[in-house]
């Protein structure tokens, strides 16, 4: 049974989910690709927990977009309890929650994974934030490639042990989320700027494996390109070429000399 609070709009949606003890940046990244994806004019939908979830929800509502929650308890209960007014905001500004179980249903483990599985299968494409190992994103994940929907992983690099169940992930075949663009354009959503009309990163599909994994080794803080090279495993020459490419295409910012850094929505 499904019992609804609010309104689910007759939009495209798309599910953000992640760890409920992220990292700073990965907070910041899925609220600002909720913001991006509600702007885009698609519901984000997420399970209402601490963490990356909460970020999205707040990132579609701050962008005057509608988000949807779908819970892990019955109607009649509110978990994580911190979130009780983050849900009533969800339905006041246009969302809606949803209960995929019986009124007084309590929060119970198995309710994780069988609200993932209505989750997913609400939404037309999944990203995973960051998701450490175990991590419910990861069952998420499952039922995205069991269910046929598209699935979209932030990258990070492979010491990073926070981000060990997202890197799972991608070696299983998920898309590398490179860039708030990237995920926008491969949607078929466009890759707009907040403040232009324009495209932002048009040729982020069109990158050279190299050029990928380079860009996929930089951060938002300037790095220099000693460090993206270790971070790549390629060589100067190859991280000079493809740190060219990227800075023509408009992926990322050079500054100060020998410093650079990826450029976000």
């Amino acid at each position: 049974m499904l019992t609804v609070a609010g309104v689910f709009p007759a939009k495209r949606a798309v599910a953000v989910v992640g760890t409920r003890k992220p990292c700073a940046e990965a907070a910041r990244f899925a609220f600002e690709l909720a913001e991006a994806l509600a702007r885009a004019g698609v519901v984000v939908l997420s399970g209402g927990a601490l963490g990356i979830d909460a970020a999205a929800h707040r990132g579609a509502m701050a962008a005057q977009g509608a988000t949807v929650c779908v819970a892990a308890t019955g109607s009649h209960g509110v978990f994580p309890p911190e979130h009780a007014e983050l849900f009533d905001r969800i339905v006041s500004s246009g969302g809606a929650m949803v209960w995929p179980f019986a009124d007084d249903a309590e929060v119970a483990r198995h309710h994780f994974f069988a609200r993932n599985r209505v989750l997913v299968a609400l939404s037309e494409a999944v990203v995973v934030v960051q998701a450490p190992i175990p991590s419910g994103a990861l069952n998420a994940a499952f039922w995205a490639k069991k269910l046929g929907r598209r699935l979209f992983v932030v990258p990070a690099s492979p010491w990073t042990p926070r981000f060990a169940g997202s890197m799972s992930l991608l070696e299983g075949g998920a898309l590398a989320a490179t860039s708030i663009g990237f995920v926008l354009s491969s949607l078929g959503l466009g890759t707009r700027s907040r403040h232009g009309s324009e495209p932002l990163f048009p040729m982020l599909s069109k990158l050279a494996p190299s050029e990928r994994k380079v860009l996929e080794s930089l951060e938002e803080s300037a790095m220099h390109a000693d460090e993206i090279a270790l971070r790549s495993g390629f060589g100067s020459s190859v991280v000079s070429t493809a740190l060219l490419t990227l800075a023509l295409e408009g992926a990322i910012e050079e500054g100060p000399s020998g410093f650079y850094r990826r450029r976000t929505l």
